[in-house]
């Protein structure tokens, strides 16, 4: 067993060439795991950095948000205790004070300051003078009158009723005596809010948000009032750990689905601050520098796997060569051999230097009787052939296919293709040769005909059909409208021939029908055209360059000749017929419209009493 398993490396061992290949891909194989290792290494520690780099700068841009965001919440709670304070002491001051704190504050950011009494109506706006508007339902009202403390509560942003904008209102209770006397609040507005907010951005998708303690949305500096009222998913670290004050994550924006790294802060009132990164547009450079990394090194790994490559193939080739000529040239005499077409390799004398036996089978000649014979014996000599000689001696290029007209030794006649291929010569001096494949395409041809001329001629009469009718029309009319020449359209109806088949039987009025092809087709030219549409209906398109005849005396010659006696053996049959005449371009520019106005026309000399013609 152990013998049959080394037996191939004994075999490898006494070939050099076998051992160097080996010890060449073992190299190369060393090479590309060592550099492959330092390249991964390089991109993970550039990637690792970058995300310190995105962690870093996230943690900083929160920092420097919540303090503001912070000072400004205290800011709005120092305002609110001091209205609070006139409202329970002086609440003729309200207004005054009201005024004081407004006027202290950004006015862009304060919509408004209001108290609203304990039964639940605003009794103060900083607006002016306000309807008696209930504010009872708002959820600030509701949490405050039940509070036992004194807490700054935060709403969800708000549509104002009065002003008709998005606010976050800041509230907190008044109390006389420990007993609920209502709330005050300032509601600010969320836009110039986010407006502010977003000075701490960098990038086109980073993003700075405020969220309540819930993980409702206050503030997002990315988007506009589409975010207020939604919330962020629940498996946020901030919402799952109550009691941690700030950390990191990477997520998936729940709104726009943009990855970042989020550094959060939880602020003293209670409110969260998020700044999110976005890792792809940040880590872009590092990217770019991982692929420059990637690319040398892929480029350097095909470098180094081509020249391997090239280096084991020239040994293995240089081994294998003579063995495989050898093998090729047995196997290409095989396919030659046993190959259904005939293949001939002709030289620059167009003189026969060698077949395969698939040629004697098809011309009846041996190979000796061919060899150093010209191809001129292969065809006929009559004029017109398509001699496989001519074809071989004229046709230029390094590929053909043609079909020529071929004779057989005993005589026989038939049609055969050539697919020609030149050889270049590999030496200064050679001349090229020429390899011939022959083959017998008599039958192919002949199935080829009829398909073609059950396609384009009627069965019966063996006219023209409507299709091959249509298409010589157009191709007249197209060459009369440049030599500024006439077509003619007769369009010829037999009357009378019904009653030929009711009578006499359909075979009957079949010879009929073969009868008048046969009078149309000698009475024009060959260069015209007659064709059956189908039942009794005829047409016959003349070209302009007939100067012997006008087209009312064709027509007048169609009635005559066709209105005459058909003998047909004991039968004596009479029928006649009506023809309409359109010209092009008098009567139409096209076949469609040339037909139509013939057929028009031939129904005008129906009713004009039959046998007759009309324009």
């Amino acid at each position: 067993m152990v013998a049959v398993l080394f037996q191939p490396f004994r075999r490898c061992a006494s070939r050099p060439l076998c051992v160097i290949r080996v010890l060449a891909a073992l190299a190369c194989l060393v090479t590309l795991t060592v550099m492959w290792l330092e390249s991964v290494n390089s991109v993970q520690h550039n990637e690792q950095a970058a995300m310190e780099r995105i962690r870093s700068q996230a943690g900083v841009r929160v920092r420097a948000a919540a303090d503001t965001l912070q000072a400004s919440i205290d800011r709005f709670d120092y305002a609110l205790r001091a209205v609070r304070a006139a409202a329970a002491d002086q609440p003729e001051m309200l207004a005054k004070h009201g005024r004081i704190v407004i006027e202290a504050l950004p006015s862009a950011l304060v919509l408004q300051l209001f108290h609203i009494d304990a039964d639940g109506y605003l009794s103060y706006s900083s607006l002016g003078p306000a309807p008696r508007n209930f504010l009872g339902d708002r959820d600030y009202f509701r949490r405050l009158a039940a509070s036992e403390s004194d807490p700054l509560v935060v709403s969800n942003p708000v549509l104002g009723r009065l002003t008709g904008k998005w606010s976050i209102q800041f509230a907190r209770g008044v109390r006389h005596d420990g007993v609920f006397a209502g709330v005050v609040s300032i509601a600010i507005s969320a836009d110039e809010w986010m407006t502010q907010l977003r000075r701490y951005e960098v990038g086109p998708h980073d993003t700075l948000t405020l969220l309540s303690s819930d993980g409702h949305y206050l503030l997002r500096s990315l988007g506009s009032s589409s975010y207020f009222g939604k919330r962020v998913p629940e498996d946020r670290p901030f919402l799952l750990e109550p009691n941690v004050l700030e950390g990191d994550y990477v997520a998936s924006g729940a709104i726009d689905g943009v990855t970042r790294l989020y550094s959060w802060r939880r602020l003293p009132s209670g409110l969260i601050m998020a700044a999110g990164i976005a890792i792809g547009d940040e880590m872009l450079p590092t990217v770019n520098i991982n692929h420059g990394i990637l690319l040398r090194t892929g480029i350097s790994t095909v470098l180094i796997l081509l020249a391997t490559c090239v280096l084991l193939y020239a040994l293995w080739r240089y081994e294998q060569v003579v063995r495989a000529l050898e093998v090729r040239n047995q196997h290409h005499r095989s396919v030659l051999d046993n190959i259904g077409e005939g293949v001939m390799v002709v030289d620059a004398d167009d003189r026969i230097v060698g077949i395969n036996p698939a040629v004697s089978v098809l011309t009846g000649y041996s190979e000796a009787e061919l060899l150093g014979q010209r191809c001129d014996v292969l065809s006929p000599a009559f004029e017109g052939a398509r001699k496989l000689a001519e074809i071989i001696h004229e046709k230029g290029g390094s590929r053909w296919v043609e079909d020529f007209d071929g004779l057989r030794k005993n005589g026989n006649a038939y049609t055969g293709r050539v697919l020609l291929t030149v050889m270049q010569p590999t030496l200064p001096d050679e001349a090229a040769h020429r390899v011939v494949v022959l083959s017998d395409v008599t039958e192919l041809r002949r199935k080829a005909d009829e398909v073609w001329r059950q396609a384009n001629f009627d069965a019966l009469t063996g006219l023209a059909n409507r299709s091959l009718m249509i298409d010589r029309l157009e191709r007249m009319i197209t060459h009369a409208r440049r030599q500024a020449e006439e077509v003619v359209v007769l369009f010829v109806d037999l009357d009378r021939f019904k009653p030929v088949n009711d009578l006499h039987g359909h075979e009957v009025g079949d010879l009929v029908l073969c009868e008048v092809a046969r009078r149309l087709e000698t009475m024009f030219r060959d260069e015209d055209t007659v064709a059956r549409l189908g039942g009794d209906e005829f047409v016959v398109l003349l070209t302009g360059g007939d100067t012997r005849t006008t087209p009312e005396s064709a027509a007048a010659r169609v009635v005559e000749s066709l209105s005459a006696p058909y003998e047909l053996a004991s039968l004596r049959i009479e029928i006649s017929c009506c023809v309409g005449i359109a010209r092009f371009p008098v009567d139409g520019d096209s076949a469609s419209t040339l037909i139509h106005a013939a057929d028009m026309a031939m129904y005008r000399a129906k009713d004009a009493g039959r046998s007759t013609w009309s324009v």
